[in-house]
């Protein structure tokens, strides 16, 4: 039966169609593509930002490839901008001053870390000045095959490349959920969910791939979870949402929370414990860490506690100072007081300091860290055995195969699988390549109520906490261990590379602590659990910390607030006096 004209014409039209639809979808014949048009394939996309309204080839495209007219594939389309290797091209002519800056901060050098943990295990001779960091001071060396790590000092540059520095900015890191993020500015100003799944309207990119920001758009609001990223583990910033680090064996693993699995979140599980009354109420990372503070003011700092910031007594006054001349943009008079507007837009009351409050009439007080009595709880993880095995036995580590390190897990994880067909062999974050040796580690125990206190650069009392308590051991290729549980030397001699540093929790409270948490705590005094010592015992107390500007409690000190003065026992019995008062009229 032959077919009717229209019916033909109908057939036509519908191959014509699709053949259309195959040329402009993902599916379609790629020859002839030019991928300088960005826009007829990424549909839907979201403009970056308001203050970048360029053409998408001013940025992604580099400057001798533009007048070209005509781009065959996507091997020459620069995927970020703004990492650290293409900001010279595309951010430095409008953003020269940032970047510098940047370039300076700790935050970027990562200063802090690499120079205290060289000089603690004997391969520098003091931690401060810095003299080593990624960007404008010089890298960590490259360990080299020639060099037999046969102490610590040989060992510390791979521990640090492979170990410690997934977390600069340099760098995208393992990867793994709640660590996807980017690079240079991107890192921080382009959120990433923590499945690093696209959530935006471009039709061209796929919505189940991870490593994809939540949409393509810069912001300055940065969320708390966009920090998360990387300040994890058991450092600042989970505290801030209570969160504390699972220890690393299988007996540790907590499958539940609140009724439901429970998902590994920054390489681990969690305790949840409380939060930061500031985060409680709503306030953002960057409502306190300011440009200056996070992207530097061109100077180059050698420890956390030495770069400028706000401190607490810029929102709610203190002994010296009261909150009539703030400077702070945010803080305003209203008719009931004074308030901070978050960058989240909340109008929040400030809590100002008063010295009727019996703790802060106190004299003496004037000397502690506003942290020193705040916090709730703080990081305390002794003990961490660092071992490096140039030819591991995974089976050996399988209990332990949950590492707070995505990337050495993946590759346990694969060895399991296909032995054969798994490399055993550690990333260099900084070198992004793969060398002999892989790091594993774990802690003789962990604590979140144990607050010894220090004396910081300032010479305020400080909560310490055991930042390096390593015990180090290597194993070589032909299975010789050639360090056992070894516990490092300074650089200058003076002293085993153990330090207690100084640390502001952020984990704090309106309320202070009870008193008894400083006083007459023989704990928290640096002298130990009890007379006797035994392994556990004598990680508790404390190692001087590895910036000679600050120490420990002198004797003077330990035997003043162990045997406090009758005033203070006077003190003390108003005070309780009072707080019963308080309970008993709410």
């Amino acid at each position: 039966m032959k077919k009717r004209p229209h019916t033909l014409i109908i057939i036509l039209f519908v191959s014509c169609s699709f053949m259309i639809w195959l040329n402009s979808a993902g599916g379609r014949d790629k020859e002839g593509i030019n991928y300088l048009l960005c826009m007829e394939c990424h549909r839907g996309i979201q403009k970056i930002s308001q203050s970048h309204d360029q053409n998408c080839i001013e940025c992604h495209i580099l400057p001798d490839m533009r007048q070209r007219g005509h781009l065959k594939d996507h091997s020459q389309i620069v995927s970020n901008p703004s990492s650290p290797e293409n900001w010279g091209t595309f951010c430095m002519p409008c953003h020269k001053k940032e970047i510098e800056t940047l370039k300076k901060s700790l935050h970027y050098t990562m200063a802090g870390i690499i120079n205290q943990t060289r000089y603690l295990w004997g391969a520098q001779r003091s931690a401060y000045p810095p003299i080593y960091g990624i960007g404008t001071l010089r890298p960590p060396p490259k360990p080299t095959e020639e060099n037999y790590p046969d102490n610590p000092s040989t060992l510390v540059d791979d521990f640090l490349r492979k170990r410690c520095l997934r977390c600069h900015i340099s760098t995208k890191g393992p990867g793994g959920y709640g660590l996807h993020r980017s690079t240079g500015c991107a890192s921080c100003h382009v959120v990433y969910d923590n499945d690093g799944l696209y959530r935006g309207n471009d039709v061209a990119i796929d919505k189940t791939k991870p490593g994809r920001p939540v949409i393509h758009s810069f912001t300055r609001n940065i969320p708390v979870s966009q920090c998360l990223h990387c300040h994890n583990v058991n450092n600042v910033g989970t505290d801030y949402v209570g969160m504390f680090e699972h220890d690393y064996s299988y007996m540790f693993r907590s499958p539940n929370f609140d009724g439901k699995p429970q998902r590994f979140i920054y390489g681990m599980d969690y305790h949840y414990l409380s939060k930061d009354v500031h985060m409680e109420k709503g306030l953002l990372c960057i409502d306190c860490h300011t440009k200056e503070d996070v992207m530097g003011d061109d100077r180059i700092y050698g420890y956390q506690l030495q770069v400028p910031k706000r401190k607490c007594t810029d929102c709610h006054g203190g002994y010296d100072r009261g909150l009539k001349n703030s400077k702070i943009k945010e803080i305003s008079k209203g008719a009931e007081g004074y308030l901070f507007t978050s960058r989240a837009g909340k109008k929040l009351p400030i809590r100002v300091f008063s010295r009727d409050i019996i703790p802060h009439s106190i004299e003496n007080h004037r000397k502690l860290r506003c942290s020193a009595c705040h916090s709730q709880w703080s990081y305390q993880d002794y003990g961490m055995s660092v071992i490096r095995e140039d030819a591991p036995d995974p089976y050996k580590w399988y209990y332990l195969s949950t590492q707070s390190d995505p990337y050495v897990e993946k590759i346990l994880r694969n060895y399991y699988r296909n032995p054969e067909k798994t490399e055993l062999a550690g990333k260099d974050w900084i070198a992004e390549e793969l060398s002999p040796g892989i790091w594993f580690s774990g802690w003789r125990f962990r604590r979140w109520e144990i607050m010894p206190l220090g004396i910081d650069q300032n010479g305020r009392y400080s909560i310490i906490r055991p930042r390096y308590q390593f015990l180090i051991s290597y194993v070589d290729k032909l299975g010789n261990v050639v360090l056992d549980s070894v516990r490092p030397m300074r650089g200058d001699g003076k002293g085993k590379g153990w330090a207690f540093m100084p640390y502001v929790p952020h984990t704090i409270s309106p309320s202070g602590a009870m008193c008894e948490r400083c006083h007459k705590n023989r704990l928290n005094l640096g002298l130990g659990l009890s007379d006797g010592s035994t392994m556990d015992t004598s990680l508790m107390k404390p190692s001087r910390p590895a910036i000679h500007a600050m120490r420990l409690l002198n004797s003077r000190e330990k035997k003043m607030l162990l045997n406090p003065s009758l005033k203070w026992k006077q003190v003390r019995l108003k005070y309780l006096l009072n707080k019963y008062d308080s309970l008993l009229n709410q």
